[in-house]
């Protein structure tokens, strides 16, 4: 809804004034430059961005930020191709009006290159190295597959569904459940590599939001990135990049369905990925060397 929406923004803007006030930071010309699941603010006077709690998903608010921090201070001093935290204490995570609030260095944005792909793999196997001995403290991929499936068996989480979209959602959740037993689960992922968490800077492709920072297969991530960047992966197996492509529709149509009226991307987001987990699941349907 437009009046929850302008409430929200006004709220971030508001937590994210008293926090660079707080610090001696100008907050001057702050803006919202993303709303789609917790809420940036720009400081351009500092050249920050703040990152406010404001989504109402299970495991994407305040504490999820606050361990996004630390895997941003974690992977940053081992090179990785990020957008960093602020320095020292400014990063956070800070408090106020209930919400916590993350500093991040401000990253411009230049078009991306059309040979860009190797580079766009060159910072995702950068990222995976750099977390690789965190691996063992990152929630597991699975937990984010049974929240999506929570999602769908919950009618007033996502009412826009009807009871026959439920059973194939319930349906692709015990296949995917019974797929993912079989795979290594080794790889500390970026869990969300798609194009909305990737700057293009004029010294290549930087990565952002580690929330969904998780431990699984490496097709995972491969899964979200064109073919040309997925082909740099030497020991990745293409049959599970495709096998995991319906997976990611899978959560994000859960999550996006979930929270229709965040912002318009959301809900053309709900609809692209809903759709296309019903057509893999249609596909598989008319296999003839498909058993359920």
């Amino acid at each position: 809804m437009a009046d929850d929406a302008q409430s929200r923004r006004a709220k971030a803007l508001r937590a994210t004034g008293q926090v660079a006030r707080r610090l001696g930071l100008n907050p001057a010309g702050a803006e919202v430059i993303n709303d789609s699941n917790n809420t940036v603010v720009s400081l351009p006077f500092e050249r920050l961005v703040s990152k406010v709690s404001t989504s109402a998903l299970e495991a994407r608010g305040r504490e999820a930020l606050e361990r996004e921090l630390g895997i941003g201070r974690h992977v940053a001093p081992h090179g990785a191709a990020i957008a960093p935290p602020a320095f020292g204490d400014t990063a956070g995570p800070h408090r106020s009006d209930g919400m916590v609030l993350t500093l991040w260095r401000f990253q411009e944005e230049h078009p991306k290159p059309v040979n860009g792909d190797r580079s766009l793999a060159r910072a995702l196997h950068g990222f995976h190295t750099a977390l690789h001995d965190m691996v063992g403290t990152l929630p597991p991929l699975v937990e984010k597959i049974d929240r999506a499936a929570a999602l769908y068996r919950a009618a007033d989480a996502t009412s826009q569904l009807s009871t026959l979209d439920r059973r194939l959602a319930e349906r692709a959740y015990l296949r995917l459940r019974e797929f993912f037993r079989g795979l290594d689960a080794s790889t500390a992922l970026h869990g969300e590599p798609h194009e909305g968490n990737i700057i293009w800077t004029k010294h290549g492709p930087v990565l952002i939001d580690f929330e969904a920072t998780c431990a699984g297969p490496l097709e995972w991530d491969l899964a979200y990135l064109p073919p040309a960047a997925v082909a740099e992966f030497r020991d990745r197996d293409d049959n599970v990049v495709a096998k995991l492509r319906p997976a990611v529709s899978f959560c994000v149509a859960a999550w996006c369905l979930a929270q229709p009226t965040r912002a318009p991307e959301v809900a053309r987001a709900a609809t692209y990925h809903f759709r296309e987990l019903r057509h893999s699941w249609l596909a598989r349907r008319r296999d003839p060397g498909c058993r359920s």
